[in-house]
């Protein structure tokens, strides 16, 4: 059976879709062990809360799992992200989570970062063919076989574009913006891609990846918290009291939300910088605000500029978009992407 997947594999979180089903994780990977942890519920838990998957010889904790068990656990932020393979760890772990039979095939369309699409080749070539994974969900190990039999690789806000133009089968929406100038702001962790399409084109000339993200913002964070309260904690550790804006300290609940939104504030103040500094705004019909910087910094960033809006769910609006365009490719014999292929396709 085949499968058509989305996938973002995210500096900070990876999302995939196939339109059913939809999980986001942690891009955290860390040793594993196969033996289940001893847990007082007895409830079902989360797939996303017990990723753990042998691959070759080695069993891996990806996501949450990571964070929790891990001796040695780690969200790689270097280019390549190839530092104990974690990238193919990441993404066959996602597909695992749409796997419900031994043998699975899939199409898949991925993005990387404008500044990284000279990866794109070596990507493929690392995640492309047949894959023997063991799962790791209870106390009988499954053995799957993925193969992945196409996969696509655009630059990453593309699938943003996407999310808005064609519908979820892959069939083009009614949409001004498919013949406007659009400007796609993919606030990441570890990068914001600034990304234009015009007339339906993606315009390489007019894109770049600027490598900050709320990487940056975790960082003021940790160091903020390792001042006042004596805290250390790793940016895989911090994801939760960011969200909250809470942090437990010796046993009590503290409000962080200041500290989060000063650090955010200077983030966005970078940000605004990158995009005036790229592009003359008042040429673009459209600025879109997307990824989950993106949802972070609006209030700093999206008042700024009379023609920008926050794209719905910005978090997983590539993944869904990616979906879109593996529906469009795939559901017409697989036609190849390129650099000046128009990324708006045509009504059919």
């Amino acid at each position: 059976m085949e499968r058509l997947i989305g996938v973002d594999l995210g500096y900070g979180f990876v999302k995939a879709t196939d339109g059913r089903e939809g999980f986001l994780f942690p891009s955290v990977v860390g040793d594993g062990s196969p033996h289940q942890p001893l847990r007082l519920a007895s409830q079902e838990t989360d797939p996303t809360d017990n990723l753990r998957l042998q691959i070759g010889d080695r069993v891996y904790h990806a996501g949450t799992l990571a964070v929790r068990q891990s001796r040695m656990a780690y969200r790689s932020l270097s280019v390549m992200r190839d530092e104990g393979n974690d990238l193919l760890v990441l993404f066959l772990t996602a597909l695992s989570l749409f796997t419900h039979e031994p043998n699975t095939t899939f199409s898949v369309v991925t993005g990387l970062p404008p500044g990284r699409m000279h990866l794109a080749d070596e990507f493929v070539r690392s995640v492309k063919g047949d894959h023997r994974v063991v799962r790791f969900r209870s106390a009988n190990p499954e053995e799957l076989y993925l193969r992945v039999d196409r996969v696509t690789v655009v630059p990453q806000p593309l699938g943003t574009y996407w999310s808005q133009v064609l519908d979820a089968r892959g069939q083009l929406l009614q949409n001004a913006a498919a013949e406007g100038r659009v400007g796609i702001i993919d606030i990441g962790f570890r990068t914001t891609d600034l990304v234009t399409v015009e007339g339906g084109e993606y315009v390489p000339e007019q894109s770049r990846t600027v490598p900050t993200g709320l990487a940056a913002a975790y960082g003021a964070v940790a160091a903020d918290l390792l001042r006042e309260y004596g805290i250390e904690r790793e940016n895989h550790a911090l994801d939760e009291a960011i969200i909250s804006g809470e942090i437990g300290v010796s046993g009590r609940r503290v409000d962080i939300t200041g500290l989060r939104e000063r650090a955010y504030e200077q983030l966005a103040t970078k940000v605004l910088v990158e995009i005036l500094s790229t592009w003359q705004v008042a040429d673009y019909d459209y600025l879109w605000f997307t990824g989950g910087g993106g949802q972070a910094l609006q209030r700093y960033l999206v008042p700024k500029f009379p023609q920008a809006s926050l794209i719905g769910d910005p978090l997983t609006a590539n993944s869904r978009g990616y979906l879109a365009w593996a529906h469009y490719i795939y559901g017409t014999g697989g036609a190849p992407w390129t650099e000046r292929t128009p990324v708006n396709p045509q009504p059919r």
